[in-house]
């Protein structure tokens, strides 16, 4: 049982937290304000799951009189103090408009993706003490491990995907844009005090040509001689 609820709260449900407000957020797609509601729910639920999974082993270690695993319950101690700090995080969290918002994204992100090391880290070094019996645990555990690869890959790849695409129609509508180019001079090419200022004005495409349906090219003298 202990085994089960920290796999499922930690191991399971707070990573699909941190996809859904990775890609869901602002990009590859946006749902806002649902991918919120959605995120706090998986990292709420699986904070329950996990603190009544991590309040069980301590009361196993505590009954154990022949067995002390120290580096699971240190690091199990040091998962539960973080996921509680980032459960507190979501009561405090400054508006958009606050100065003090970007120092808490930075927080809330560096502790969210520390616990998304340690978390496997533990529930591994837990699968282990169960040999010779661990098998089956320790490949449920790597299947789960897989999906949510899987499933983070193919959001980066689209990610990157709409990134670009974004990034190259952007560039194709700026160099189809018109260009002009504007140059005052004189008869002589010189501009000179009395004379007025003759102006070029040229439109045109990427080709320098006018098509239909493309840029004009547009060219308007104005020169005035001296009176």
């Amino acid at each position: 049982v202990h085994g089960i609820l920290n796999i499922i709260g930690w191991g399971t449900l707070l990573p699909i937290g941190v996809i859904v407000a990775r890609y869901f957020k602002q990009f590859p797609i946006k749902l806002d304000p649902c991918w919120y509601y959605f995120h706090y729910s998986c990292q709420v639920v699986g904070y329950i799951l996990g603190t009544a999974g991590w309040g069980l082993g301590l009361f196993l270690g505590h009954e154990s009189k022949y067995y002390t695993f120290h580096s699971h319950r240190v690091l199990g101690i040091c998962i539960f103090g973080f996921t509680t700090l980032q459960i507190l995080a979501f009561q405090f969290k400054p508006t958009q408009e606050d100065e003090y918002r970007k120092h808490w994204n930075v927080y809330h992100h560096f502790l969210g993706y520390a616990l998304l090391v340690m978390i496997p880290v533990n529930i591994y070094k837990g699968i282990k003490l169960l040999k010779p019996d661990n098998i089956t645990w320790k490949w449920t555990y790597n299947g789960i491990l897989v999906l949510l690869g899987v499933v983070v890959l193919a959001f980066e790849i689209a990610t990157w995907a709409v990134f670009l695409y974004k990034k190259c129609c952007k560039k194709t509508v700026e160099e189809s844009s018109p260009r002009r180019v504007e140059i005052e001079e004189d008869n002589k090419g010189q501009t000179n005090e009395g004379s007025s200022p003759r102006r070029v004005e040229i439109e045109k495409d990427n080709k320098g040509q006018t098509n239909e349906g493309s840029s004009s090219r547009r060219i308007e003298v104005q020169e005035c001689f001296d009176s």
